[in-house]
């Protein structure tokens, strides 16, 4: 009996992984690898998500750009970190924390 309680939540929470998805257009947003010259910035945003996979942080930092529209449509993740998640019995025991400079740049398909 235990050891089914072990494998049954074992794979409770590797289902979790990659349960975020794209919303509002955020999978048209590009990541770059350093800041753009040819772009205009637009703002800085920071991100908390309690989640298991860090690609699940940066999806869920792209939909929050995507939610606040305008013309943004590039990000340069400037710093990322994890803290301690209090108090937590179920669930990531860390959240992962973005901060990004986002752009629009007229010129990014070329």
């Amino acid at each position: 009996m235990k050891k089914i309680f072990v494998i049954m939540s074992v794979l409770a929470i590797s289902a979790c992984g990659g349960m975020i998805k794209n919303q509002n257009g955020s999978e048209n947003l590009v990541r770059l690898n350093r800041a753009p010259t040819d772009c205009k910035f637009l703002y800085e945003i920071e991100s908390e998500a309690s989640v298991y996979e860090k690609d699940d942080a940066v999806i869920y930092l792209e939909n929050r750009i995507a939610e606040r529209g305008g013309q943004a449509n590039a990000y340069v993740i400037t710093d990322q970190y994890s803290k301690s998640n209090e108090w937590v019995m179920f669930g990531p025991e860390r959240a992962q924390v973005l901060a990004a400079n986002v752009y629009y740049c007229p010129n990014l398909n070329k």
